[in-house]
């Protein structure tokens, strides 16, 4: 009798008792299975994410000059660029002849970085891509494309790898996840928590990262991002979020849901069982 005591402190409660506790067991067991599908999404809304330019936009309104910086020879108008982690593209024109300007019937060529309007000028508008990933071409010790900069170039190293390493953690997650409702132990569920927040964590430090870099360019490199422009963050920088927010919520659910329930605190004697006490071997 007394080994049989040992064995269980499972409940051997009525099924009235027990009827809230299977109405919760259903709600839990629906929350954590959309977490699970959300997760298992977000994989792929991540992948979507780090591989498109759709990160952050700097618009140039009608124009902004560009004097001659670096190698460049002449001066051109910014327009606007679209960024990605690894690659900003931006397009600008090149004016056949920089316009002049009348003041007190003098006229100026215009040699400093101000407004202006384009439409009607004659020239050529280009689209100039900087991958910071790859090598730039040197002259003279100094970058040929006046948009590289080293510092830029470490935020985007940063970025990659965090990006990288927080897609496997996601799929690993998503598999433990699937796992709990095979074995409802509570400590699977701290796991799968566990491995949520790792998620959530190394998704975070990529869209803070590229908040700083955007910073960075704004305080720092006027050729790519000179006065007055302004930027804003596109669709990929939000899709960003929301795979963070998911995993946030993913991992908050599955730590709720991790509580022990023995004896009479759990819905059927076999979540009740999982949750005793037991020695796992090698």
């Amino acid at each position: 009798m007394m080994e049989t005591d040992k064995m269980s402190t499972a409940s051997s409660v009525g099924a009235a008792e027990r009827r809230p506790l299977l109405r919760a067991l259903v709600i839990e067991r629906r929350i954590l299975f959309a977490c699970t599908v959300l997760v298992g999404l977000c994989t792929f809304v991540w992948i979507t994410a780090v591989c498109t330019e759709k990160w952050f936009h700097i618009e140039g309104g009608s124009g902004i000059y560009l004097a001659p910086s670096g190698v460049t020879t002449k001066g051109s108008y910014f327009l606007y660029s679209d960024s990605g982690i690894w690659e900003m593209c931006r397009h600008v024109f090149y004016p056949n002849e920089i316009p002049a300007i009348k003041h007190n019937a003098t006229t100026h060529v215009h040699t400093t970085p101000r407004p202006f309007d384009i439409t009607g000028m004659k020239g050529e508008p280009v689209t100039n891509c900087t991958n910071y990933l790859s090598t730039p071409l040197m002259k003279n010790g100094k970058p040929m494309d006046p948009a590289y900069d080293i510092d830029i170039a470490n935020y985007v190293r940063t970025t990659i790898s965090f990006a990288i390493i927080s897609l496997f953690v996601m799929a690993m997650g998503c598999g433990f996840s699937v796992y709990t409702f095979r074995n409802p132990r509570y400590m699977f569920k701290r796991l799968a928590a566990g491995i949520h927040f790792i998620s959530t964590s190394c998704t975070f430090v990529v869209v803070q990262v590229m908040m700083s870099a955007v910073d960075h360019m704004k305080k720092n490199l006027k050729y790519v991002y000179p006065h007055p422009a302004y930027h804003y963050f596109h669709i990929s920088f939000f899709l960003a979020w929301f795979v963070v927010l998911v995993n946030l919520f993913a991992a908050a659910s599955f730590l709720w849901y991790s509580r022990k329930r023995k004896g009479d605190k759990a819905a059927t004697d076999e979540l009740a069982m999982a949750d005793e006490p037991t020695i796992i071997g090698r």
